[in-house]
C-alpha cells in the first residue's frame, strides 16, 4: 500500500536500482548534496557568521548569567550545598545548548540518511529532489513564527496567568522592569530553541513518512537498505525526549505549569517524529511479505496436488516432493518472522515507542506515588 498505487506497476529501473542499493552512494556524491541540502535547512541562527561552538557557548553563557539573577531575586532554589545549588542552576543553560546542537545533529544526520536512502525510493530523480526540499527547507517565516509563538507563550504563562518560572518566582515580583525584561526575553530565547527543535524533529519525520509512501524496494529476508527509515525516526523521537531528561535528571520531578506543558507537547511531538516514518514502511514491508507468503502458498498448493497424485510427476519421487515441501514450509515460516518494520528485530518496535513515551511515563510515575502510594503508608506528599 502506497500513497501513489500507479508507481507499483513493473519498473524497468529496478535492477539499476538495485545495483545501487548494493553498492550504495559514492561519499563524494553524498557531501555534495548533503551541502546542497544543508543550505535550504538554515535557521535563523545559521545565518549568523559565527561557528556553531561559539554560539553554543555565548547561549550557555547568557542563559548562566540568567539563572544567576534569579537566584539574586528570588533565592536558593536547591539544598544548602554549593552542589545542589551548581547542579539546579546548571540544567537550563545545558537544556538550552542541547536544544541548539541536538538541531544541527539531526539536520546533518537526515541530510545524509536521505542520500543513502535515494536508490530505495523508486521516483524519478526530480521528483526526489523536490521531496527533499520540501521537507528540509526553512523559510526565514517559518522561524519569525516560532519566536512569536514563545513569546506568546510566554506572555500566557508568566504575564496572563502569572506562573512561577521554573527556578524562581513570578515575573511580577522582580524588582524592576530591567530585571523583568531580562528574564523575559532569555526565557523566550529557551522557548524558541524549544520550538524549533520541536518543529524540526516532527518536519523531518513527516517528510520521511511521505517519502515512506513511495514505491520502496523492499527486501523482506534483508531489510538493510530501509533501516535509515527505524533509525532516524528512533534518532529524531529520542532527541525529543532528552528535553524533558536532562531537567528531570538534575532538577527532580516537574513542579511549575510550564513544565507539565513542556512535557505534554514534547511527548506528543516525540511519538509523532517516531510513528510518522515509519507507517509507510511497515505497509510496503507487509504487502511484500503477504505476496511472497502467498507464492509459498501456492506452491505448496501445487506440492499438495502432486503429493495426492492428481498432478503428480512420474520424473518426481515422493521422497523429491516431500523435500521440496519442507523447503517450502521452513521459507514460509522465515518470512512469518522476518520483521515487519525497519528494524533489525521486532523488538526494536516495543522499545522505541517505550523510549518515545518515557518522560510521560516516569512524570505520570512519580506524581502517582506522590498522590496515592505516599499518603497510604502516612507519608506526607513532597
Amino acid at each position: 500500500m502506497v500513497a501513489k498505487p500507479q508507481r507499483k506497476r513493473s519498473d524497468p529501473r529496478l535492477p539499476k536500482r538495485l545495483e545501487r542499493v548494493s553498492a550504495g552512494p559514492s561519499s563524494l556524491d553524498e557531501a555534495a548534496r548533503v551541502r546542497r541540502w544543508r543550505l535550504l535547512s538554515r535557521t535563523l541562527l545559521d545565518r549568523i557568521p559565527l561557528p556553531l561552538g561559539v554560539k553554543a557557548a555565548v547561549a550557555f553563557g547568557v542563559v548562566l548569567a540568567e539563572q544567576a539573577l534569579e537566584e539574586l531575586i528570588w533565592g536558593p532554589q536547591a539544598g544548602p550545598g554549593l552542589l545542589d545549588l551548581v547542579t539546579v542552576r546548571l540544567a537550563i543553560p545545558l537544556l538550552t545548548v542541547y536544544m541548539l546542537l541536538g538541531q544541527n545533529v539531526l539536520r546533518v544526520t537526515v541530510l545524509r540518511a536521505l542520500v543513502r536512502l535515494r536508490p530505495s525510493v523508486l521516483v524519478e530523480d526530480e521528483e526526489y529532489e523536490e521531496l527533499v526540499r520540501k521537507m528540509i527547507r526553512r523559510p526565514v517565516l517559518v522561524d519569525i513564527g516560532l519566536v512569536l509563538l514563545a513569546l506568546a507563550l510566554e506572555i500566557g504563562l508568566y504575564g496572563l496567568l502569572d506562573a512561577s518560572l521554573p527556578l524562581g518566582g513570578p515575573l511580577s515580583t522582580a524588582p524592576g522592569p530591567w530585571q523583568v525584561g531580562s528574564i523575559f526575553l532569555i526565557n523566550v530565547l529557551i522557548g524558541w530553541l524549544g520550538l524549533s527543535l520541536i518543529y524540526t524533529a516532527v518536519k523531518h519525520s513527516i517528510g520521511l513518512g511521505r517519502l515512506a509512501n513511495w514505491p520502496l524496494i523492499v527486501n523482506i529476508y534483508n531489510p538493510e537498505n530501509l533501516l535509515p527509515f527505524g533509525y532516524h525516526a528512533l534518532l529524531h523521537s529520542l532527541a525529543l525526549a532528552g528535553v524533558i531528561f536532562i531537567p528531570s535528571l538534575l532538577l527532580g520531578r516537574p513542579g511549575s505549569p510550564a513544565s507539565f506543558l513542556l512535557i505534554s507537547v514534547n511527548t506528543l511531538a516525540s511519538l509523532t517524529a517516531l510513528i510518522a516514518p515509519l507507517v509507510g514502511v511497515y505497509r510496503q514491508i507487509r504487502a511484500a511479505k503477504i505476496q511472497a507468503l502467498a507464492n509459498v502458498s501456492a506452491k505448496l498448493t501445487q506440492l499438495q496436488d502432486a503429493l495426492l497424485e492428481r498432478g503428480h510427476k512420474p520424473s518426481e519421487s515422493m521422497a523429491d516432493l516431500s523435500a521440496r515441501a519442507t523447503a517450502l514450509v521452513t521459507l514460509r515460516k522465515t518470512i512469518h518472522e522476518s520483521p515487519n518494520w525497519p528494524f533489525r528485530g521486532t523488538t526494536g518496535v516495543v522499545r522505541a515507542v517505550a523510549a518515545a513515551t518515557s518522560p510521560l511515563i516516569y512524570v505520570i510515575l512519580v506524581e502517582a506515588i506522590r498522590f496515592f502510594v505516599l499518603p497510604w503508608f502516612g507519608i506526607p506528599r513532597p
